[in-house]
């Protein structure tokens, strides 16, 4: 009988355990749902107050989860069996409330569109004018320049997104200018966007030479200066030092420049002659007025004089509205009489903020940092106090910095800028800036020193000391709290007496200060919790292991050989940052005594793993020191070269997310999302041993192969269940794999049932993807992306059959694979319908034996795509060095309901390719934007409006904008077909012009009555002749980078309506 209870317990034990991880699952489901609703308030009049009472319950609902497994996790000895019982008991009761939240959630997300803020008209005006300024090929640089709180950076950002959208550069760059730049912080930021590598000790002028040689490789560049500051001085920032060519070496490099200083836009170094520039003034007090109204409601008739007040206080400041107008939703109209009286800027802002202390909280800090852009890490660090007090886990101060944010710019108060950054707008900032200084008795100190008084009642400093300013013996701080001291002078050193007078600082941010030894002082700061020292160089740090109250360590950048052994004392620490150190020695028996460690993050960091069974005394750390820390949940971009290190039996069943790479070659650094298990894995052992790895697999979400031994069919051999839970696979540089998937038949498994991407890159011997005839319904099923390169074994993509199971495909990219003759291949003389329902991007690159999209055995059409196969959303097409093709649509083609939706088409060097787009197709080109052919030289026409033996009027194209690109077409004779062709070809019979030599007619305006918006060439070879004569209707007809080109527009004022030519 007793056993039997026994069992019983160990049983509800079992239970009580799963029940908790579907519990923390189904948690972290919730936060990303209350993330996304979050972002949904904003100006959602009649959903708002529903909306905002879930945010509340969810809000509730997480802190007693997390309550819940934090008691778990700090009391799950066996002897706690009974409290782990009812603790399991409240997680059973939660559940059904959590499910319940998650599907109103749902139903808000999906709630129709709510009415985002409306850029005011004058701001489209500007933007358009200078959307002209940049295409004028005789403006080299334009200028922007405005106040704070106008919006100078939200119109750089429209500015890039337009550029992007109508392709108007090969390349941009968008420069951010903070405080105080730095030459070495700026060519990362250039070298960032534009893919450059720098090795390590690389020289600032090998870097800047590196940069310009990079930028001249594209035809045309726009680089973008946003100067967020405003109050820079042109001499400090140098874009030629930077590394952008001037523009009398590089035409093509154009230069957009916004600031709040008109000084530093005129005279900007590095930067051609600005041609062009605009001011953004202040919005209009009647326009201000009605997009405060258009955001918040009407107003009753004795509002109005509130209303005014309040418009007038806001001083023009986009952001400034759009906060107040957000705070305002939640607490109506009424809300607004109580700001009857002395209406400011700060007061404004202070009744946005009213309601919660943490958000206020955070956007202090922010400011009183004096950057505008910061690093969610930087927050992580500065959060610590006052906002995290109360939070016990690195994890929970994870979220709770993530539903902070997400609620700030939801008030429009700060913006993202880049993946894990944030920008506190302009004009909020200066506001917030002299609040937190009245408010939380903070200050920051650069040029002089305050008075007495006011160092003694700081709790938040900013020292960065610049000038002749030097650093005090001691700093008489006592109630300080938080410091962030940073160095530009390289003379400046920490005095050894400095923080005798500091001892209740919580917070440390040291910022390029070079400290071989640590001040003397350091060791009376024992109320410490966070320590960061960012790009220092560092000798011995032990004083630091004296700190046992912290919770946060950040080494960043920092220049550091050996971890000291003495670390083991921080027994609190959740949080430590290792990251860029290149770090060398870890002390064995070190880390696994980092009892608390939640966090551990290792980017170009500590790599020299001891390798298990190794005969020499161990030096460093070895990895299964790290399963001995049950409370760490998230490692980041762990590198061990020596697969040796890595025991067979490791496994980390703990993780919430890891980045980890096993194997030489990888990059140290992983750029994709950080939040997902990834494993990176390069073996030249054997892969059946590996029972850890194999553990992991089961659970990877994010999955990286390159040489792996004995692997040749990818689910078989690696016996990882079908990977249930993987996301995205990469597999390059193998030469055994010959399959990925192939099911087992007799009890076939759920094969990648969540794989969405899949990149397979250089499978020399690889044949197929998978054998779909045994796999089941949801093998592959949510597959939406394939990139296939230099995999030359394989002769064709998918089979009719496992077509029928990737409904969901968007994306498909096969390049440089030699022996592919087509994407889809019908067994026997099957020929049925082929549907791509979701495909929107398709790109076939290098494919010389590619005769056809959909084709049998022993078929000899080259013809890419026959009536059988339809694209319905594709709206991208990329075909570029297929060989073999002389049509892409078959004259026959229906096109009524496929490819309709096409809006970009690139040609390029398909030597036997003789048309474009036939008859049947030219018809249902509604949505085309621009057209690229190049180098096809076989190729007679682009749009064909009727068939050669027909006898019936041209079919007339429905164009509303487009824009052809034409070079390297020698037996270019037209454009279009059109009745009467053969005449007005021979008309201009004689001309003859190098790279389309053959051209006689661009466009015969016959076949285009409907009003075309704009038809823009860009042929830099073209030279001919433009006959518009019979033009019914308004045609704007513009040729870019044509020298050469005669334009015939005799009878252009014979229309119904105006023609322009530019």
């Amino acid at each position: 009988m007793k056993a039997a209870v026994v069992v019983h317990q160990l049983g509800n034990l079992i239970s009580n355990r799963s029940i908790l991880e579907k519990l923390k699952t189904d948690l972290e489901t919730l936060q990303d749902q209350r993330k996304k609703v979050q972002e949904n308030l904003i100006w959602e009049d009649e959903e708002f107050q529903t909306q905002s009472e879930w945010v509340k319950r969810v809000d509730k609902i997480l802190g007693q989860g997390d309550k819940l497994l934090n008691s778990y996790e700090g009391k799950s000895t066996c002897t706690n069996i009974l409290l782990r019982y009812k603790i399991g008991k409240q997680s059973r009761k939660m559940q059904p409330e959590i499910l319940a939240l998650i599907l109103e959630g749902d139903s808000h997300v999906s709630a129709k569109t709510r009415k985002h803020y409306e850029r005011p008209a004058s701001r489209d005006e500007t933007i358009g004018d200078i959307m002209e300024a940049l295409k004028n090929p005789d403006i080299q640089a334009v200028g922007v320049w405005g106040l704070g709180g106008l919006g100078t950076t939200s119109l750089a950002e429209n500015i890039r997104k337009k550029a992007k959208e109508q392709k108007l550069f090969d390349a941009m760059v968008f420069i951010t200018v903070t405080d105080k730049p730095n030459q070495e912080q700026v060519q990362n930021a250039i070298a960032d966007e534009l893919g450059v590598q720098f090795t390590n000790g690389e020289s600032l002028v090998k870097r800047r030479n590196k940069l310009r040689q990079r930028i001249k490789k594209e035809q045309s560049t726009l680089i973008i200066v946003d100067d967020t500051w405003g109050e820079l001085n042109p001499e400090e920032f140098d874009l030629e030092e930077f590394g952008v060519p001037p523009g009398n070496e590089h035409e093509g490099c154009k230069v957009l420049v916004t600031s709040g200083n008109l000084n530093f836009i005129q005279y900007l170094k590095g930067a051609s002659k600005l041609n062009k520039v605009f001011q953004l003034e202040e919005l209009q007090k009647e326009e201000a007025r009605m997009l405060f109204e258009k955001m918040v409601g009407s107003f009753d008739e004795d509002q109005s004089f509130i209303v005014e007040e309040i418009v007038r206080s806001c001083e023009g400041s986009i952001s400034l509205i759009y906060a107040l107008a957000k705070a305002l939703e939640n607490k109506g109209i009424d809300a607004l009489m109580q700001l009857k009286e002395n209406i400011s800027p700060a007061k404004l802002l202070s009744y946005c903020l009213e309601e919660n202390e943490e958000h206020k909280a955070l956007l202090y800090l922010l400011t009183i940092r004096e950057r505008r852009f910061i690093n969610s890490y930087s927050i992580y660090i500065d959060m610590w106090t006052g906002v995290f007090k109360n939070l016990e886990t690195a994890d929970s101060a994870r979220k709770k910095r993530e539903s902070l944010i997400s609620d700030l710019k939801a008030y429009g108060l700060v913006v993202e800028n880049g993946k894990d950054w944030v920008k506190v707008d302009d004009y909020i900032y200066q506001t917030a800036y002299r609040m937190a200084q009245h408010d939380r008795r903070a200050s920051v100190i650069s040029r002089e020193w305050p008075p007495e008084e006011l160092l003694t009642d700081l709790h938040f400093c900013n020292l960065h000391p610049v000038g002749d300013l030097k650093l005090r013996a001691t700093l008489q701080c006592p109630n300080l709290k938080h410091l962030l001291i940073s160095r530009e002078n390289s003379t400046i050193d920490v005095p050894n007496s400095f923080f005798e007078e500091t001892k209740l600082l919580k917070v440390l941010d040291f910022v390029s200060f070079h400290c071989p030894n640590l001040p003397h002082s350091f060791v009376v700061l024992k109320d410490l919790e966070a320590l960061s020292m960012y790009k220092c160089v560092l000798g011995d740090i032990t004083e630091v292991c004296e700190l046992t109250n912290l919770r946060m360590l950040g080494l960043l950048g920092s220049s550091i050989q050996q971890l000291p052994a003495q670390i083991v004392k921080l027994q609190k620490l959740l949080f430590l940052d290792l990251r860029d150190t290149n770090l060398k020695v870890i002390p064995p028996n070190v880390l696994s005594k980092l009892a608390s460690l939640e966090e551990l993050y290792l980017r170009n960091s500590f790599c020299n793993w001891e390798i298990e069974m190794s005969t020499s005394e161990n030096k460093n750390a070895s990895m299964k020191e790290l399963t001995d820390l049950e409370h760490l949940a998230y490692i980041e971009d762990m590198y061990v070269p020596d697969p040796r290190a890595w025991p067979v039996d490791l496994f980390f069943g703990n993780l919430r997310s890891y980045t980890i790479f096993i194997g030489e070659g990888w990059d140290r650094a992983h750029y994709g999302d950080h939040e997902l298990k990834t494993l990176k894995l390069k073996l030249n052992r054997r892969f059946q041993s590996e029972n850890g790895i194999k553990k992991m697999l089961k659970e990877v979400q994010v999955l990286y192969l390159d040489t792996m031994n004995g692997v040749q069919n990818v689910v078989n051999d690696m016996e990882c269940d079908g990977f249930p839970q993987l996301q995205s696979l990469f597999i390059q540089h193998n030469a055994e794999v010959k399959c990925i998937a192939t099911g087992s038949g007799i009890d076939p498994l759920d094969t990648f049932p969540n794989l969405e991407s899949l990149s397979l890159t250089i499978l020399s011997n690889l044949e197929y993807i998978c054998h779909a005839g045994s796999l089941t319904d949801k093998s592959f099923f949510k597959l939406r992306v394939i990139k296939i390169e230099k995999c030359n074994a394989m002769r064709c993509l998918f089979s009719v059959s496992m077509i029928e199971g990737i409904p969901h495909i968007a994306t498909l990219e096969v390049s440089q694979c030699i022996s592919i003759k087509a994407i889809v291949l019908f067994e026997g003389a099957e020929n049925r319908p082929i549907e791509f329902p979701e495909l929107c991007s398709l790109t076939l690159q290098g494919l010389p034996a590619l005769i056809s999209f959909c084709s049998s055995e022993g078929s000899s059409s080259a013809t890419l795509f026959h009536d059988k196969v339809s694209c319905p959303k594709l709206e991208t097409m990329v075909i570029s060095e297929v060989s073999e093709l002389t049509t892409i649509w078959n004259e026959e083609y229906d096109a009524e309901n496929s490819f309709g939706k096409l809006k970009n088409v690139i040609i390029k060097d398909c030597e036997k390719l003789r048309t474009v787009f036939p008859v049947n197709l030219s018809k249902n080109l509604d949505n085309l934007k621009t057209l690229e052919v190049r180098n096809c030289r076989l190729m007679t026409s682009i749009f064909t409006v009727m068939r050669q033996d027909s006898t019936k009027p041209g079919l007339q194209l429905s164009i509303p904008m487009i824009e052809i690109t034409l070079t390297g077409l020698p037996k270019l004779e037209y454009v279009c077909v059109t009745t009467g062709f053969e005449a007005l070809k021979k008309k201009f019979e004689e001309e003859w012009y190098a790279g389309l030599p053959g051209l006689s007619v661009v466009v015969f305006i016959s076949v285009l009555p409907q009003a075309i918006g704009l038809l823009r060439f860009r042929a830099a070879d073209l030279g001919t002749t433009i006959d518009c004569t019979t033009a019914s209707e308004a045609l704007a007809l513009e040729l870019c980078w044509c020298p050469r080109c005669r334009i015939s527009a005799h009878a252009l004022g014979l229309g119904t309506r105006s023609h322009s030519l530019r």
